[in-house]
Order: C-alpha cells, then sequence, then structure tokens
C-alpha cells in the first residue's frame, strides 16, 4: 500500500534517491466502441485450394492518428495448421500496411489486431471453399491522439539525444516502454519491471511520429505478440530492484521471429566500475524538439557515475518512454543493466538502472518460461480430450532445431514408458503431431522435445518427463459458468481503505502500469480491484469476493477460474488467496496462495476433485468460493483480478464404442463442428447400438448414412461439409430427424437391417460398418453439412 497523498501515477517511488522516477509514457489514445459483424460467411465457389474473399468492411475513424482493433469474436474455418485456415486481412488505407492472422494467430493477439496508422482500415476474411463458415465480429478500436509532450531527466542544459537506429531496441506497447533483444536461446528480451502491468506488443524498425508528435507504426510485419506465459518480473520495487524477462511470438504475417528479423540481440555482461566507462542509452522517449522524434528510437553516451550492489547510475539524457531501455557500456557494446529510473536536470543528477547483476534477474534468465524455454513452447496443448479420438497438439520453436529432432512424447497414464511420435514440421517454426486416441479412465500426460542448434536438448514445458502436461478423458459437465457479464449474486467485503473488487471492462489506465488490460475470457467483463482509472490497488486491508452457492454435480466436480494478479512485494506477505466452504461460510479451507505476479497476463487455475473433496465438499452439495486480495506490506502495490468461473465434471461414457475416423468435421452454423458417438453394445447379435450426433445447429433436420468403406469427397454437391464414406453407401432417407433445441440427433439402430443401395443386409461379427450424420444447414445460403464418421467393429 502507498497512499494516493505519496505516490503520483504512474511514477515508481525511489529507493536511493528521493528525485527518481518510472520512465513509463503511453503514447495518447482514446478506446471506442466500434462494432461491426459479419455474420457467418463461406465461399461459394466449388472445392479447392485457393483463398476467396468472403466478406469485407470498412473501419473509419475521422481524426485517428492510428488505429488498433479488438474483436468480440473471431471464428475462422479450417485448419491453419493443415494449411486449410481462413485468414483474417486487415489493411490500412493510408499506407498499406497489411497484417494476416490465422485462427493461431488470433489467440496470440489476444483477438486484437497491430497498430495502423491513418484513419481507415479494410477488414477482409478470406477461405477456402468447402472448409466451412467464419465469423469476424468487431467492438471496438484504439484511436491515437495528439499527445501533450514534455522533457525529464535530461543531464545538463540540452538534450543531447541524437536519433538512431539500433536493430535490437524495440517500442513497447500500449504501455509506452522499451524492450530489447538479448542473445538467450529463444531470442528474447528484457526491459523494466515497472513496464509488465501491460506489455501487449513490441515493434522495431519504428518511423518518425507525427507532425503532432502522435506515434506512427511500422509495417505490422515489424511488430510481434509478447506471450504472457514467458513473462517473468519482480514488478518493479524501486532503483535497482526493477527487471522483466520476456518473449514474443513470431510475427504471423512475416513468419519471421524478431531475431531472424531483426539480428542478434545484445551480448550481456556485468557493469564496469566508473572512472572513464561510458554508459550508452538506447530508447523510445519522448521528445517535443522536434515533435517527429517523439516516441522514436535515440541514443546518448554519458559517464558511468556509480555500480553499487545491484544499481548502475549515469550522466545519460532520458526521458518517459526510456525504461526499460537497455543500459549499455559502450567500450563493449554489451548491454549491463536495465535503465528504469529518471534522476538528471539542468543543475546535475543522474540517471539510473538496475544491474544485469541482480541475483533475481539472474535466476529468471536460467529458467525460462513459455516461449523463452530454450526456444520451443508448447502452443497447443489440449487438457481434455475427447475418448477414443485423436487430437492434434503443436509446438512452435523460437530458433533453429535439428531436423527432424521435434518430437511429441506421449503416455495414457502416470506410469509406463512414454512413447515417441516424431512431428511434422509445417513451417515457420510450427510442428504438429496427433495424440492417439485414449479410452475412459486414463489420465495421459505429454511432453515435446526438441534439440536445439544453440542450445542442446530442449523440452516443453521445460521440465519435460519429470513436469508433463496432464490431460482428463471425457467430455466436461458444466454446473455453473460465470464470464460476469451479468450480475450472478457474487458479494464484496472489504477491511482495506481502497481497492474493493468491481465487475465491468477494465479501464485499462495507461497511466497506471498494474491494472490489466483486458478481461481473461474476451467476454469483455471480469471482477477486477477497484476498476477506476490512477492509483487503484488495494490499500491497507484484504478484499473478499464471495460466490453464490455452487451446486457440486458429482464425486469428480472440479473448479476452474483465471486470475490476474500485479504485486509488487511478491513471494511475500502480499497474496491473492482462494479458499472454499462446504457448511455455508461458517468455516473456509484456503486451496491456494498466489503470490507472484501474472506477468501482466491472466493464468488458468483448477482446484481439482480431490482437493474439494478434502475440504469436505461433498457431491450433491453446494459449496461457496471466496478468492481474497491482501495487501499486508504497507508500501506495495496489489492489484488483481477474477473471470470465467466454472464448476463441472468431466464425464466420460464407458459404453461408448466406435472409433472416429475423419475428424474433424467442418464448423456449421453453430459455430461448431459436428460430432457423432455411439453407445451400446458392439456385439452383434445384441443388436443394441445408439448413435448420437452432437453440435448440429438446432432445429435441423437430417438423417444418417452408413458404408463399410471410408472415403473423403470435399462439400459434395456444394455442401460446407465433406462426406467421409465411399464404396455402397446406405441412406436412413425414411427416418429424417430433427435436432430441435439440443442440437443432436439419436437413432437406434438395426443392425440386422443397415440399409444399401441395393437392399438392406445385416451385421455379423467381424463386420466393420461406417456411419455419419447429414444435415441442413445455413450459412448466408442454404446448404447441408455433416458430422464426422465413426467406423463400428462388430464382434
Amino acid at each position: 500500500m502507498t497512499s494516493a497523498s505519496t505516490r503520483i501515477a504512474p511514477l515508481v517511488l525511489a529507493v536511493l534517491t528521493p528525485v527518481a522516477f518510472g520512465q513509463v509514457e503511453a503514447p495518447s489514445f482514446d478506446n471506442v466502441p466500434y462494432v461491426q459483424d459479419t455474420g457467418w460467411v463461406a465461399p461459394t465457389s466449388p472445392a479447392g485450394r485457393a483463398l476467396e474473399l468472403c466478406a469485407s468492411f470498412n473501419v473509419d475513424q475521422e481524426g485517428a492518428e492510428w488505429i488498433r482493433l479488438y474483436f468480440e469474436d473471431v471464428v475462422l474455418a479450417g485448419d491453419p495448421l493443415a494449411g486449410t485456415g481462413a485468414e483474417l486481412r486487415i489493411t490500412s488505407m493510408l499506407d498499406g500496411g497489411l497484417q494476416v492472422l490465422n485462427a493461431i494467430e488470433v489467440e496470440r493477439w489476444g483477438r486484437s489486431t497491430a497498430y495502423f496508422n491513418g484513419d481507415s482500415l479494410v477488414v477482409e476474411v478470406w477461405a477456402r471453399p468447402g472448409t466451412g463458415t467464419s465469423r469476424v465480429q468487431l467492438k471496438a478500436m484504439d484511436m491515437g491522439t495528439p499527445p501533450l509532450l514534455g522533457t525529464t531527466s535530461i543531464c545538463g542544459p540540452n538534450d543531447d539525444r541524437l536519433p538512431s537506429t539500433d536493430p535490437r531496441s524495440g517500442r513497447l506497447l500500449p504501455v509506452g516502454c522499451t524492450g530489447w533483444l538479448i542473445q538467450d536461446c529463444a531470442g528474447c528480451f528484457l526491459t523494466a519491471g515497472h513496464c509488465t502491468g501491460n506489455i501487449q506488443v513490441i515493434q522495431f524498425n519504428v518511423p518518425p511520429s507525427s507532425s503532432s508528435g502522435s506515434i506512427q507504426n511500422p509495417p505490422p510485419s515489424d511488430q510481434y505478440p509478447v506471450d504472457g506465459a514467458s513473462l517473468q518480473s519482480n514488478g518493479g520495487q524501486g532503483v535497482g530492484n526493477d527487471w522483466a524477462y520476456f518473449g514474443a511470438f513470431p510475427n504471423g504475417t512475416s513468419g519471421l521471429t524478431a531475431t531472424q528479423a531483426q539480428g542478434p540481440g545484445f551480448l550481456l555482461s556485468a557493469p564496469p566500475q566508473p572512472g572513464g566507462a561510458d554508459i550508452r542509452i538506447t530508447g523510445f522517449g519522448t521528445d517535443s524538439t522536434p515533435p517527429e522524434r517523439n516516441q522514436t528510437q535515440q541514443t546518448h553516451v554519458g559517464p558511468l557515475v556509480t555500480n553499487s550492489g545491484t544499481t548502475v547510475q549515469y550522466q545519460t539524457d532520458t526521458t518517459g518512454g526510456n525504461s526499460g531501455s537497455p543500459v549499455i557500456w559502450e567500450q563493449a557494446d554489451t548491454a549491463v543493466g536495465i535503465h528504469t529510473h529518471g534522476g538528471c536536470s539542468s543543475s546535475g543528477g543522474q540517471n539510473s538502472g538496475t544491474s544485469f547483476s541482480h541475483p533475481d534477474l539472474q535466476s529468471a534468465l536460467a529458467s525460462p518460461q513459455g516461449i523463452c524455454g530454450a526456444g520451443l513452447a508448447a502452443s497447443g496443448t489440449p487438457t481434455l480430450l475427447p475418448p477414443l479420438q485423436p487430437v492434434m497438439v503443436s509446438a512452435q520453436a523460437l530458433g533453429p532445431v535439428v531436423a527432424g529432432s521435434v518430437t511429441l512424447h506421449e503416455r495414457p497414464g502416470a506410469t509406463g514408458l512414454f512413447q515417441s511420435i516424431p512431428m511434422t514440421d509445417m513451417g515457420g517454426g510450427m510442428y504438429t503431431a496427433q495424440l492417439p486416441g485414449y479410452a475412459c479412465g486414463d489420465a495421459p500426460e505429454y511432453f515435446i522435445s526438441a534439440q536445439s542448434v544453440t542450445c542442446g536438448q530442449v523440452f516443453a514445458p521445460v521440465g519435460g518427463a519429470a513436469d508433463p502436461i496432464v490431460a482428463a478423458v471425457g467430455v466436461a459437465n458444466t454446473s455453473f459458468a460465470d464470464d460476469f457479464e451479468a450480475a450472478q449474486g457474487w458479494q464484496t467485503a472489504s477491511t482495506a481503505t481502497t481497492g474493493d473488487w468491481q465487475r465491468g471492462v477494465p479501464v485499462n489506465d495507461p497511466s497506471w502500469a498494474y491494472d490489466p488490460s483486458s478481461d481473461g475470457d474476451g467476454s469483455g467483463s471480469c471482477f477486477v480491484t477497484q476498476n477506476t482509472a490512477g492509483n487503484s490497488d488495494v490499500d491497507n486491508g484484504e478484499v473478499r469476493l464471495t460466490s453464490p452457492p455452487l451446486a457440486v454435480a458429482g464425486a469428480a466436480s472440479q473448479v476452474d477460474y483465471l486470475y490476474y494478479l500485479e504485486l509488487t512485494n511478491q513471494n511475500a506477505e502480499d497474496a491473492l488467496t482462494v479458499e472454499v466452504s462446504a457448511d455455508g461460510g461458517a468455516s473456509w479451507a484456503q486451496l491456494r496462495r498466489h503470490d507472484a505476479s501474472t506477468g501482466g497476463g491472466w493464468v488458468a487455475d483448477t482446484l481439482t476433485p480431490a482437493e474439494l473433496s478434502g475440504a469436505g465438499v461433498l457431491p450433491g452439495s453446494n459449496m461457496l468460493l471466496r478468492f481474497t486480495a491482501n495487501d499486508a506490506n504497507a508500501q506495495s502495490i496489489v492489484e488483481a483480478g477474477v473471470d470465467g468461473v466454472e464448476v463441472g465434471t468431466v464425464e466420460c461414457d464407458p459404453t461408448s464404442i466406435g472409433v472416429v475416423e475423419c475428424f474433424p468435421a467442418a464448423a456449421n452454423s453453430s459455430g461448431e463442428a459436428g460430432t457423432l458417438r455411439a453407445e451400446g453394445s458392439s456385439a452383434a447379435g445384441d443388436n443394441d447400438v445408439q448413435l448420437i450426433a452432437e453440435s448440429l445447429p438446432v432445429n435441423t433436420l437430417g438423417y444418417f448414412l452408413v458404408s463399410r468403406d471410408a472415403g473423403l469427397i470435399v462439400s459434395p454437391g456444394g455442401s460446407s461439409g465433406n462426406l467421409c464414406l465411399s464404396g455402397s453407401i446406405g441412406r436412413y432417407a425414411g427416418d429424417v430427424l430433427t435436432s430441435g433445441a439440443a442440437g443432436e440427433f439419436l437413432f437406434q439402430l438395426d443392425l440386422t437391417a443397415l440399409p444399401q443401395p441395393t437392399g438392406a443386409i445385416g451385421a455379423v461379427s467381424g463386420d466393420t460398418f461406417r456411419f455419419q450424420a447429414w444435415f441442413r444447414d445455413f450459412t448466408i445460403f442454404p446448404t447441408s453439412n455433416f458430422t464426422h464418421s465413426l467406423a463400428i467393429s462388430f464382434d
């Protein structure tokens, strides 16, 4: 806690000198609603490989210096890993800047876009015929406005900074700081810890600003989305104790990593001693002389003044926006620290940074996370797997790897040997492979390995076999879900002076670096601590958020939630705790104590069935869930958020029979792909098989097909889906079904009379028959679609 009378956002209080201040300077902008919806769209041409324009709309905001878009939802048909994915293309009408996003890139960019110059954009959806329907829903934009310019922390009477083009330094947005490449295995970045409350994009090759001083942006191909899972930061705790380490995904438009595009980063070394050593600061500080230099790359060299403990100080010119810049030992051209605080004036003083020798920074560099994990990140890692269905997983290599070395390792449970599956190189450092189908009761584990050219054997997750990804088999059955778009009875209470929980869209004050920039699940709203601009953290106590009574459906119930946490005093007194009560709030059991920052992003967590049972929560009962953000350190900042709370079970039907083929199906107008399963007995003589087609459009008509032979015909007769059968195909045309409000077909087979073109036949032991559901669908015109197929071998 720091009282409002002693803290002025976004300044960070000094530890060694009372005049030091953090140098964050968010570019000036307004966030405004802007709603557009393409509806469900699909190509109208016959099936083929060529992309076709499906929808287009203009975005016009008169007076905007630049624009960044935010989407309510984006559904892009097809599979980008298989080369059939639809694309979202955004083009600036001012300079032709183009960004291309597929379904993977949309998520990496957090359902937002790069920054575009000008006040007019064109948004287009391109897709391949036969891959299904797509939809883009736009909800808001950031529009750049002219800034108010000032000058601070210039050492002496003159601003001696000069324009520079060092390819290693980039501009961090929307926070308004500097980040820089380093020569670690993955080509990741360093910046100041107090910048990490809101870093989303790092830009390189930044052009001059406008005549009003408003930033101008490089092409989208020079902009990279930050990987929140990679971010390690202490949040900024004063002079000499302020650092962050993070990575960014490759650029989806160019296919290049930042290192591939910009070249090697800075070498790191311990700082020299004062006396002849010079320090260069290269970053994106504010400027008004001329305004075209505002928040563009500039550099200056001055003498090193102090090297003491974890603090370095120097008489080198900086301004707001320089926070996070590399502290460069000029004579050696190595980075010896991170610039964090201004303290110079026309009459003297010095600016300050955190030394590369800081032990916590050294520990972070030795234990990279996310995409910084030695350059290998598992980018598609499902933890809930449908029974008996192969599922695709993917990994991103951020640096060069030995050809053929990227491997998926899997096993059906916690015992036994991992089996190795070579992954396919999809280009751009992306690799894919399929997990085999697992049975009910399995608890699969898997990890990915590769031989890095520069770092040797690497793993994702970093722990490899010692810390694999653990998945469940079945389907989720949710008994309670809250995205906080509407009030569902949550109660708040507080012993703190400020910072109580509030529900709404995060304010995202650009001058307050600690609150979330958006909600966690993409719906828009969440619960955050004091959702107001400025100094809005929890002070002098704790704030509690308590759920309404939540039904526990079964013994396998679990609680999933997303949380946000920004602490300047980590792994100490301050924390976000998670508790449950089985007796209406008379007693509470603490199941989580989060005491480390989430690095400016949201993190998913699960309270397991075993943990709930151990806390006395029984099947069929109600429980209460409580989140408490606590500020116990009088000099610290505590900001927290909660979103996407779900209570449910993972259910797996052991009576399911058959093996899924031709998976997944094309998405239909429900936004999902139709699925097919069967229950009953695979013994032909029992004549007990029920087909269940799910995730269909509501109130649609259709029927089942049957054949001995598998096949693949893309978009037969102009359908939006794929026929997965061949040979002699029988149709249950006399048994037309309706999907009703549930969007499903249920059909009991008669195994003694399976339809065929030449007449009905019976299934006997040793036969394998394949089934598929056909149904009416509607995108922008009436069409049809299919589920995937299901092969049943009878005994």
